[in-house]
């Protein structure tokens, strides 16, 4: 639980004011506060509050409001409450299903566009994911995982496929952070992975796709 007596200022970190604009400062500051954590499930959020607490004027604390509403990281009630989203069974689901079927995609656009060395780059990838799937690390499984997705969407060459997934990106990870494989379900998902391993290096990307969607939800613990 975050503790109340930590002020707002402190718990979201400053802001710079060069680089990017305010507002997607805001939106990564506030959205990665969600997503860690610092700013809870059902917690309020006001625009006056925030950008004093950020030493900012309020307009782009409300355009970064209304991007993380859109997707769905933030409610608004007008004229009752600006507030952070619960988490709920059928949203984690819905994202699983959704992470399932956009990764595949991204697999099946990258494996049209990458050469042999990017096509071996993202084997080594895979082989990081086998190996801390058969160590038993959740946690490693899942960010190496993160990261061949990440490289996967880098190597599609499709810039309105790569701007969505990183528009959606904080609430996956938000709604899917607390996931972990359930015991037993090891040796399904490195099938999976070694069938998607060898489509690969054979160059058949539909195949790929069809191993890699496969093993998204086999064996996974949703319980919040």
């Amino acid at each position: 639980m975050t503790d109340a007596q930590v002020s707002l200022d402190e718990r979201l970190g400053p802001v710079s004011v060069e680089g990017s604009a305010l507002a997607d400062q805001i939106f990564d500051i506030v959205g990665n506060a969600i997503v860690e954590g610092t700013l809870e499930p059902g917690e309020k959020v006001n625009d006056k509050e925030l950008a004093a607490a950020l030493g900012i004027s309020r307009t782009p604390v409300r355009e970064a409001l209304q991007r993380l509403t859109w997707v769905g990281l933030v409610e608004v009630a007008p004229s009752r409450y600006t507030r952070v989203t619960e988490i709920t069974d059928e949203m984690v689901s819905s994202t699983l299903e959704y992470m399932g079927m956009q990764a595949s995609i991204a697999l099946q656009l990258a494996m049209r566009r990458m050469d042999a060395d990017e096509l071996t780059d993202a084997v080594g990838i895979l082989d990081r994911v086998v190996a801390a799937t058969e160590a038993g690390e959740a946690e490693a499984m899942m960010n190496e995982s993160l990261a061949l997705l990440e490289y996967l969407v880098g190597k599609s060459a499709n810039p309105v496929f790569a701007a969505m997934m990183a528009e959606t990106s904080l609430l996956v990870a938000r709604n899917l952070r607390h996931l972990r494989p359930e015991e037993g379900s090891a040796a399904d998902r490195i099938e999976c992975f070694r069938e998607m391993r060898a489509a690969m290096l054979a160059g058949d990307a539909d195949s790929a796709e069809k191993w890699f969607r496969k093993q998204h939800g086999i064996g996974v613990d949703t319980s919040l």
